[in-house]
């Protein structure tokens, strides 16, 4: 287990990936490449009221969005502590489950972490499925899934 990648969000079951993550980091001296995904909101864009303006490459939501991640991954990165060198972020857009399966598939990662559960998986659980689920039917490569926190 050289290098591990984590998909991660905000949420606690993300959370618990990245320590997980830590604790194989420390086993194994594995890298750890955490990655987020800039989802594609197809309804969101077709509703907008605002109009991008001519000759924008990026959506403005899109790069709010990917400031955002990349604060939050820093965090994470930051939380390694002295073992940070050994933990690199990736950000992407496009479709979450089909981006994470072709950074697992398509790059030299050996080993996933993942929360079983993401931000906004009632919708994707409901509506068009789980990541988690589409992940472990495509990946290639191991996949650990880290079960949702129990509220108490």
């Amino acid at each position: 287990m050289k290098k591990i990648l984590i998909p991660v969000d905000s949420s606690d079951c993300a959370k618990r990936a990245i320590d997980e993550g830590r604790k194989f980091m420390d086993a194994f001296g594995s890298e750890i490449v955490l990655l987020y995904v800039v989802g594609i909101r197809i309804a969101a864009q077709r509703f907008s009221t605002t109009v991008p303006k001519p000759n924008t490459t990026e959506d403005p939501y899109v790069a709010k969005e990917k400031g955002q991640a990349e604060e939050m991954l820093q965090s994470y990165i930051d939380s390694f502590g002295d073992k940070k060198d050994k933990v690199s972020m990736m950000i992407i857009h496009g479709i979450v489950a089909d981006e994470i399966i072709s950074a697992i598939n398509q790059t030299d990662v050996d080993f996933v972490i993942m929360g079983s559960h993401g931000i906004g998986s009632a919708l994707y659980r409901n509506l068009l499925g789980s990541v988690t689920n589409k992940v472990l039917h495509h990946a290639e490569k191991p996949v650990l899934v880290i079960p949702e926190c129990k509220k108490e």
